[in-house]
């Protein structure tokens, strides 16, 4: 997997449309002049403190801005949290198994 700028100005565009922004809109609120944005969406223009930024406040991963790697960051929460539970439950399973070994014994 490789950076891909092009690729990259495509998913800031998508978000920039979800998120219902023109490209003016969207520029202000980056702190960027419209050219900027319009060089962004083309691919021409890629500095990494702005894909940050873009990343921040798209609610978005890096991952996916640049590589384009499609969990976002409440996808990697909730995973998270899936797995913590699993934990638990594991943990709670193997209390119980081992509570009704000491009631069979007794």
């Amino acid at each position: 997997m490789y950076f891909n700028p092009y690729a990259a100005g495509y998913r800031i565009q998508k978000l920039r449309k979800a998120h219902g922004l023109t490209q003016e809109e969207a520029a202000i609120k980056l702190n960027i002049s419209d050219r900027h944005m319009r060089s962004l969406e083309k691919g021409t223009y890629a500095p990494l403190d702005l894909f940050v930024e873009i990343a921040v406040h798209f609610d978005v991963t890096l991952d996916y801005l640049i590589l384009g790697k499609v969990e976002t960051k409440t996808e990697l929460a909730l995973s998270k949290k899936i797995n913590d539970q699993k934990q638990a439950m594991k943990s709670l399973r193997e209390q119980l198994l081992a509570f009704a070994m000491e009631i069979e014994v007794e």
